[in-house]
């Protein structure tokens, strides 16, 4: 069984063992058996929702055809995949958050995330290959450390007081790039480096998702977002200009917040 669940605090672990210990109950009582139903403790995995939310919901779907139940997702009787492409509602499916990641109508996510999962069914491509990291998180490494820092600290590497805010302001101010000019996407190199700087700093040294940051980029898609992250990561390793601007950034940040 495969539960893709989001919780507003990191206490799963309240709500699994009394569903396993309940359900159990229920049922023995109505299948007459006695003894554990389910053989060992339940195993989580911490999703990064920005980058792999979408492959895990459809490694969840595909889940009954690989393993020979049924021919197709939505013939799965247990699954919640009906709820997505039928355009039902389910009661305790929340269908928004899986989506979302699309843009358009209902309609046409809908459509958009069928062909998601079932195109690559059809094209007989390997989707059930996750990146799992460590045996607890389906991710990169920059997100596990990102993870495991704010355990360890409390917050994301001790920087979650710069603002969304308080970073278009840096970046605009040390690249004399206004606003309303990162929230469109150009050819320009130099509206292009201010937008790579703000992804950077806003992933780096925040705790805002990829779609909190759309707004101030002018984009829907979070994988516009991602790309930027991973354009501005391949600058600093070899761009000794981009790395100053960026230190400027942070440095402007850090007065910003100590004023």
């Amino acid at each position: 069984m495969h539960l893709l669940l989001e919780t507003p605090k990191g206490n799963l672990s309240k709500m699994m063992q009394p569903f396993q210990t309940s359900y159990t109950m229920y049922f023995n009582k109505r299948h007459h058996w006695r003894g554990h139903l389910f053989e060992q403790r339940y195993k989580a995995f911490l999703v990064d929702k920005d980058n792999y939310l979408l492959q895990v919901s459809r490694y969840i779907h595909l889940n009954p055809v690989q393993a020979n139940l049924v021919q197709r997702a939505q013939d799965y009787r247990w699954s919640s995949y009906r709820s997505y492409v039928n355009e039902k509602a389910t009661e305790g499916v929340n269908c928004k958050a899986i989506l979302d990641q699309f843009n358009g109508s209902r309609v046409k996510r809908v459509r958009e995330y069928r062909d998601f999962v079932e195109g690559e069914v059809k094209a007989a491509r390997d989707w059930s290959k996750l990146p799992i990291l460590r045996q607890a998180f389906i991710g990169d490494e920059e997100f596990v450390d990102r993870v495991t820092g704010r355990a360890k600290k409390g917050t994301f590497d001790g920087e979650q007081r710069y603002s969304l805010k308080d970073i278009v302001f840096a970046v605009c101010r040390v690249t004399g790039i206004e606003a309303e000019n990162l929230r469109r996407i150009s050819k320009d190199p130099r509206i292009q480096e201010a937008r790579e700087l703000l992804m950077y700093v806003a992933r780096r040294y925040t705790g805002a998702s990829l779609r909190e940051m759309l707004p101030h980029l002018g984009v829907r898609d979070i994988s516009t977002v991602s790309h930027g992250v991973k354009r501005a990561e391949d600058r600093l390793s070899h761009e000794g200009a981009f790395r100053g601007r960026l230190g400027q950034v942070l440095k402007r940040l850090n007065s910003r917040i100590q004023a």
